[in-house]
């Protein structure tokens, strides 16, 4: 028995000797995870880290690791508690004035933008905000004064909405600071003014000669800067569904690539390896800077300085022990990284080639291996470059496979999506992307003193562009190549709670089909709707919309961009909204029929949805509340009346045509300048709830104290979505109507009468 745990002992203390960095990051995580048990738990663990080490090796090993699990517990500790102090004083300051240093380029859309940014005075000094500003968007190192308002973090008000507040927690940012007037003018040092300059030039530089919005520009942009591309969901989703959309972020595969090109070059001049390596080090950095310095661009630099940096030192590189480095290093600044998705999936996947590829090489020697009786300098030359692409693809084969075994587990895990088909989609797209990256470098050396010919190499790589574009789109068609984990749901209908108005709900039965009831606006839909059914598990193939409002149709093109929508029931012919003229040209080819032309149609789990009311469908100058068509849902013995922002006007024309409008629920909307649910309407529903969207913001729909009272003096079940967010809508086992608001802990139920 002593003689096994000796041996137990040497074969460790060989193995931790081998790679000690990668070890003792090892022990400083499990002190991080450690914290989520208390500091009883934690305490235990430090320990028991401190005596292994001190019983695999030597004492002074031991020591190290329990200092080394405790600092790295300690720092997050200390963050943590500074982060929630910072949090609840800007919780209670609402508003102030604050001047702060950009931490990153602005980004944004159309009303405003938004960085995070470092304050600089004051009681909130050293805090991080999330900065949304309007007007002219500023870079990173800007320092900006103004006067606003705290908000606190975004938190999640639908089911399956992404978790923005807990992503902005874990990157210490303790509110959103609103900004609503500058006090001072904006000041950009001139290196930051300078930096942008540059990183914007690139970013022209890279598609010059090619039209902006093109797909084959987007796919440049995307793979050498890691720009997302925008208004392309189609476009994603097939690099997404191929398992490829990892070149889409400056990364690893990015930086590995950008070295690769460097050590050719200057291998093919003579330069010997240490020389080399000062020399990459400093265009490997470059290459990230100039990309926008991204986390993973930023981790994959400084693991590749590691492992480059064993040449200078005459040693002999291991990927394990820069790996080890770089995360031991990041754990002890601000341990919070370990839980973000893409440190994981890097850090895991990068584990996952250094450990893997040598044994799936092994099972692929018959590939790879040289013909037994016919040695290399015999070879014809045919030969011989057959055997390096028979090699050549073994290698990356084997790299590939260890990399989709080791990502699969987190990839389940964060997207609920597994893409077997990714080990043959990497051995085409990955190449491609090493083509495509080198043009682009290439280009930009010689646009300066060559630019025609910088336009011609760009023309060259939007062929490449293309090709990498169809072959994603191939590998994502492949039957089985790509499998969605779907939530096992009860068929059920989710109505949406949106900002500014916007409506949205979705019927879905238990397998993942769905119909849309309107969209939401075009934010809403990109940031919740659609999010929120990827997450869910649903695809729904129809949409059924109520009104032409821009808040309803989700942007027209980007709902079928991103789901299969095969049929819509569209509520008027004419209409001056833009997003609904981009519904009525139907590029899709969907069947596409007029809501009075409908009467009814089937939805899943044998529901039936009836059209109430339709408006005409040619008087496009009327406002788009009054030419709302009401819908009815038919479910297992319950029905929902959908009126969206029908106002007055519209239900007395319902009442006066002698409709049936009874329902047990209704779910609404508010008109802008009419008012909606009226009495004689109310009396005609005879609702028992009533769900409705009550946004604070325009104040047109907000519906006032008085109104929801009287609702409730009338014994009907309200349900303000500005309180609860989304809800759910399910009938239980015993055939009783169950409405879950998604921030209240208790449904409220509808007893079958």
């Amino acid at each position: 028995m002593r003689m096994i745990v000796s041996g137990m002992r040497a074969w460790l203390d060989d193995r931790i000797g081998r790679r000690p960095l990668f070890a003792v990051a090892l022990v400083a995580m499990t002190g991080v995870i450690a914290l989520e048990g208390g500091l009883w738990v934690l305490a235990a663990v430090i320990l028991s880290a401190g005596l292994f080490g001190g019983w695999s090796g030597t004492w002074r090993r031991g020591l190290g690791w329990l200092l080394c699990a405790a600092i790295a517990a300690g720092v997050l500790v200390w963050r943590q508690e500074r982060r929630q102090n910072f949090e609840r004083l800007m919780s209670n300051a609402g508003g102030a004035n604050l001047s702060v240093r950009l931490m990153e380029d602005g980004d944004g859309g159309e009303r405003f933008w938004w960085a995070k940014a470092r304050v600089l005075e004051g009681p909130h000094e050293g805090a991080k905000v999330l900065w949304q500003g309007r007007g002219e968007m500023h870079v990173a190192g800007s320092m900006l004064k103004a006067a606003g308002n705290f908000q606190a973090l975004p938190e999640p008000r639908n089911p399956g909405e992404f978790d923005r507040a807990k992503w902005l927690r874990n990157q210490d940012v303790a509110a959103v600071f609103q900004a609503s007037g500058m006090l001072d003018e904006a000041s950009t040092p001139w290196h930051a003014a300078w930096g942008a300059r540059i990183r914007h030039s690139f970013r022209e530089g890279v598609t010059a000669g090619l039209d902006e919005d093109s797909r084959e520009a987007m796919v440049i942009r995307a793979v050498v800067m890691g720009e997302t591309p925008r208004d392309a969901d189609t476009l994603v989703a097939a690099f997404r569904e191929s398992g490829t959309l990892h070149v889409f972020s400056v990364s690893g595969l990015h930086v590995a690539m950008v070295g690769s090109i460097g050590w050719f070059v200057l291998g093919r001049l003579g330069i010997t390896r240490r020389r080399a390596v000062l020399i990459l080090l400093p265009l490997i950095f470059g290459y990230s800077w100039i990309t926008g310095n991204s986390a993973p661009a930023l981790r994959s630099a400084w693991m590749a300085a590691v492992f480059l940096g064993a040449f200078t030192f005459r040693r002999k590189p291991d990927l394990l022990n820069a790996l080890g480095a770089v995360l031991l290093v990041g754990l002890m600044w601000d341990g919070r990284m370990l839980y973000q998705a893409g440190v994981q999936l890097s850090y895991g996947v990068v584990a996952a080639i250094a450990v893997g590829t040598s044994w799936f090489a092994r099972s692929l020697r018959w590939l790879s291996a040289p013909e037994l009786y016919l040695p290399l300098d015999q070879m014809s030359r045919p030969r011989r470059w057959f055997l390096s692409l028979r090699q050549a693809t073994a290698q990356s084969l084997a790299v590939s496979t260890a990399a989709a075994i080791g990502s699969a587990p987190l990839t389940l895990f964060h997207f609920g999506m597994a893409t077997p088909v990714s080990l043959l989609a990497g051995l085409v797209l990955v190449p491609l992307v090493f083509v495509l990256l080198c043009i682009s470098l290439l280009a930009m050396a010689i646009s300066p003193i060559a630019e025609p010919v910088a336009r011609g190499l760009n023309q060259v790589n939007a062929l490449v562009a293309r090709a990498s574009i169809e072959s994603a789109e191939f590998f994502a068609a492949i039957p089985g190549g790509h499998l969605e984990l779907r939530k096992t749901m009860r068929p059920g209908l989710l109505v949406y709670g949106l900002e500014r108005g916007a409506g949205s709900a979705c019927f879905y039965g238990g397998s993942g089909e769905a119909v849309l009831l309107d969209c939401g606006d075009r934010n809403g839909f990109r940031h919740t709707v659609m999010p929120s059914l990827r997450q869910l598990g649903m695809r729904p193939n129809a949409v059924v919309l109520t009104h032409p409002d821009g808040h309803h149709l989700g942007g027209g093109a980007a709902v079928w961009e991103a789901f299969p929508i095969r049929e819509a029931v569209m509520p008027v012919k004419l209409s001056r909204s833009s997003s609904y003229r981009s519904w009525m040209a139907n590029p899709a080819k969907m069947n596409m029929r007029l809501a009075r032309e409908v009467g009814s149609m089937d939805l899943p789990d044998g529901a039936r949805l009836e059209v109430v009311h339709a408006p005409d469908p040619l008087a496009q100058n009327a406002r788009a509340d009054d030419r709302v068509a009401l819908y009815r849902l038919h479910w297992r013995g319950w029905k929902i009346l959908f009126t969206s922002d029908a106002g007055t006007s519209t239900e007395n024309q319902v009442l006066e045509a002698g409709a049936d409008v009874s329902a047990d629920v209704i779910v609404a909307g508010c008109h802008r300048n009419d008012l909606s649910l009226g009495d004689a309407f109310l009396h005609a529903v005879a609702p028992r709830a009533i769900v409705f969207s009550n946004p604070a913001f325009p104040p047109e729909e907000h519906r006032s104290d008085e109104t929801v009272g009287y609702w409730k003096s009338r014994g009907i079940e309200v349900i303000d979505q500005c309180v609860v967010g989304g809800v759910t809508i399910t009938v239980d086992d015993i055939g009783d109507l169950r409405l879950a608001g998604f921030l209240r802990d208790e449904p409220i139920v509808l007893k079958r009468r």
